[in-house]
């Protein structure tokens, strides 16, 4: 196998191996062997859907090394040569004819190497920049890099924080704001923060508080739909996962796009102390906070940390600033610079959502008739709330 000094991703795709396969059976002259790696390498390149070996190549190079993306200046002379070494090597390798050679050495037609999938993003930009020199093409992977990230965070808008590790997610939810009916208000005020944050300038950690099913979690998974062309992403952090809230901070620092830190159903029982990594993502450390990380989260509650009158403290109790402990649980949510509060639906809000809802769908039904179905279903159901005007549009899709 020909190895790549920086470019180790290249040298781990399935169709990279299989040319090396296909390089070692043409200088062997044994045609039975080409014959089988010239197949294995056709579907290897339809399997990964690539439309073409400059296709396969310019996703594998765009997807990135860490080692070339994460500095900020110019590449040590070493580096660059080496990664210089791995482009030209690149270059004589989509420069021949594979499907000539094989062709020439089997005897026989074989499949075209060339329109094996749909067109996609990296087409034109791989037609553009592989026929350049190696210099050229190095100077516009690394500007690529900064504009676009690397790796997981190229591929994917959308990610789970889990196991201390990036998951992308690769069918993300595709909420959209204009189904979220009657919330102009709220929406105003959390979109403005989040093109604040797109524009690089101050911004406010987000809450949105409100009763179930009032629209909290949708509104912020549309915000990847309207926001992505802009360099949004959405990393999804479980309850489980709060504890290690600065390490997702850390692998995000440096990235070309901005994130949200998504902590859906945010809530702490009493005595819970998991809240204390969210303290410090909001209020600071030692460390300097990332400015392409932004936290937004949903709850319940307007007070995260749920309170009962035992946990008041009492005279009896030898913790002299007992107060200030309980202040601290109840002040959390007042860490979040931004509180946007979801209202309760009545019955007239709820059919106002449910018309408009059906409208968005393009749904015809008289409004006496769909009103009388649409209370039928609330009542019989969950009662008035945004996600039961939607649970009902859906029925009738």
């Amino acid at each position: 196998m020909i190895g790549c000094y920086v470019f180790e991703g290249m040298a781990e795709c399935a169709w990279w191996r299989t040319l090396d396969e296909l390089e070692r059976a043409l200088d062997e002259g044994e045609s039975r062997a080409v014959a089988n790696a010239y197949s294995s390498l056709v579907a290897e390149l339809v399997r990964a859907g690539h439309a073409s070996l400059a296709v396969a190549a310019a996703e594998a190079l765009c997807s990135g090394e860490e080692v070339l993306a994460r500095r900020d200046g110019s590449l040590p002379s070493g580096l660059r040569r080496a990664a210089l070494l791995d482009l030209g090597l690149l270059r004589t390798r989509l420069d021949r004819d594979w499907q000539a050679l094989a062709q020439a050495a089997t005897g026989r037609e074989l499949a075209p190497l060339q329109e094996l999938a749909p067109p996609g993003d990296l087409e034109s930009w791989a037609s553009g920049v592989l026929g350049e020199e190696p210099e050229a093409l190095l100077d516009a992977l690394l500007g690529r890099y900064r504009a676009c990230g690397t790796g997981l965070l190229a591929r994917h808008g959308a990610f789970r924080w889990r196991g201390g590790r990036l998951e992308g997610l690769e069918r993300p939810a595709r909420d959209r704001l204009e189904e979220l009916v009657g919330l102009e208000r709220q929406l105003e005020r959390l979109t403005g923060n989040v093109e604040r944050f797109l524009a690089g300038a101050p911004v406010l950690h987000t809450l949105l508080y409100g009763p179930r099913g009032s629209g909290k979690s949708t509104a912020v998974r549309s915000l990847l739909a309207r926001y992505r062309g802009d360099g949004l992403r959405l990393v999804e952090v479980g309850p489980e996962s709060l504890g290690e809230l600065p390490e997702l901070a850390e692998a995000l620092r440096g990235s070309p796009h901005r994130f949200l830190a998504f902590i859906d159903d945010l809530a702490f029982e009493s005595g819970d102390s998991g809240y204390r990594p969210l303290k410090t993502l909001l209020e600071g450390s030692l460390v300097e906070r990332p400015g392409n990380v932004l936290l937004v989260a949903t709850s319940n509650r307007r007070h995260l940390v749920r309170e009962s009158l035992a946990d008041r403290p009492m005279p009896e109790n030898d913790d002299v600033h007992a107060w200030d402990t309980t202040n601290e649980r109840l002040a959390l949510s007042d860490r979040f610079g931004l509180l946007v509060t979801f209202p309760p639906a009545d019955q007239r809000h709820y059919l106002v959502m449910v018309r408009e809802l059906a409208r968005f769908r393009g749904i015809e039904a008289a409004d006496g008739r769909l009103d009388g179905e649409a209370i039928r279903f609330a009542e019989w159901g969950n009662g008035y709330s945004g996600r039961t005007a939607r649970q009902f549009v859906d029925t009738l899709s």
